[in-house]
């Protein structure tokens, strides 16, 4: 969209904030009071995300993962639970669009080594039938568009429907994710976002990876809106 005719849409119709409902007096449904008090993870990890003292944590010094980087927005706390939960749950695309641009400004400021291919994160057909629409590729649109990184969602799909992992255990999930994606296109040397709502073990991403690094991926890196501190592998 063209900038013109952006300035006036916003001038009729005025961002409104997803969370206290303000006029935002930005091109973002967020305003500037909110956005800086969402929960981003402090002094996270670089491989796995999660919150440590050292640049690369004890946990993946002794166990590397297969992807060379978790980025996340915001720690699973909230709001940005409540807001994922409304994006995901209440097809509140909004919110998860406006969660998504937030993520893409903070990825592109910190970092200089971009992916080659966006990647969201597979559902099973009944599961995408049920909910009517994919998050994850919701999410990866926005990167795209911010980034100019194409989207790459057909590269990968989950033919196995599994348990709902929010109901299962870290070695639950781990056992849960064996098998269940299958690659249609082989790869040579490119570098893979893997692109997620919410990371939590790391045993969907981490399936992901090893199926990727085995056809052809040179590199993996996850992108999310949240990262949970529960636990990883």
């Amino acid at each position: 969209m063209s900038d013109w005719l952006d300035r006036i849409l916003y001038g009729l119709f005025p961002g409104r904030c997803i969370l206290c409902t303000a006029t935002t007096d930005r091109h973002l449904d967020l305003c500037l009071a909110c956005e800086r008090d969402l929960p981003r993870l402090s002094h996270p990890c670089w491989q796995c995300g999660l919150p440590s003292e050292q640049e690369i944590c004890e946990t993946c010094r002794q166990t590397m993962p297969p992807f060379s980087h978790c980025f996340s927005a915001f720690e699973y706390a909230a709001p940005i639970d409540m807001l994922i939960h409304q994006f995901k749950n209440q097809h509140k695309i909004l919110t998860g669009k406006v969660l998504a641009s937030v993520l893409g400004r903070f990825y592109v400021q910190e970092h200089l080594v971009l992916p080659d291919q966006w990647l969201p994160v597979p559902l099973h057909k009944q599961r995408l039938k049920s909910r009517g629409f994919n998050q994850a590729l919701e999410i990866a649109e926005v990167l795209a568009d911010m980034t100019q990184i194409p989207v790459h969602a057909r590269l990968c799909r989950r033919i196995k429907n599994t348990q709902d992992q929010k109901t299962l255990s870290a070695t639950q999930r781990i056992r849960n994710m064996k098998k269940v994606f299958t690659i249609d296109n082989e790869l040579d040397g490119e570098s893979i976002g893997i692109v997620d709502d919410v990371v939590t073990t790391t045993a969907t991403v981490s399936a992901l990876s090893h199926l990727l690094l085995d056809h052809g991926a040179g590199d993996v890196q996850v992108v999310c809106l949240a990262r949970t501190a529960i636990g990883k592998l």
